[in-house]
């Protein structure tokens, strides 16, 4: 599928979301959700797509286990240490669990814990990354 680009306005924005609220303050409401979603883009991108009749993207519930490529769990991900205590998988994936959804005008949707390594005393320890909804490679358990 080919992507594209569109540009709106704040007021396509706006007409769209009052359009599809029924309700008798639909106005204020429209204007205060145009105000929540319009500075992020990815979150307005979102919006039109289910408008116009697409899906917005699953969110992975709390607790979910999934495979991640270990060097987009974080900056300090040891990889060489996860290899040498065999934690990651036959393919080179870390394990995580999804501990929150921060949402969809966040550039890394989720938090996670995984199992880092530290170098001092080879020694494994739960460790907090950040990683977006692309990153995940599989879900193994599904909350």
């Amino acid at each position: 599928m080919t992507k594209i680009r569109v540009e709106l306005e704040e007021t396509d924005l706006f007409n769209a979301i009052k359009k599809i609220i029924d309700h008798g303050n639909r106005v204020e409401i429209a204007k205060a959700l145009t105000s929540i979603i319009a500075p992020h883009e990815k979150l307005t991108s979102i919006f039109f797509k289910t408008y116009f009749g697409g899906s917005a993207p699953p969110v992975l519930l709390e607790g979910t286990m999934v495979t991640v490529n270990p060097n987009k769990l974080s900056y300090k991900t040891n990889v060489e240490g996860m290899k040498r205590l065999g934690l990651l998988n036959i393919s080179g994936h870390a394990t995580a669990i999804i501990k929150e959804f921060r949402g969809f005008h966040e550039s890394h949707n989720y938090y996670v814990n995984f199992m880092n390594v530290d170098d001092n005393d080879n020694k494994s320890y739960e460790d907090t990354g950040f990683i977006s909804y692309q990153d995940v490679i599989t879900v193994i358990e599904e909350l």
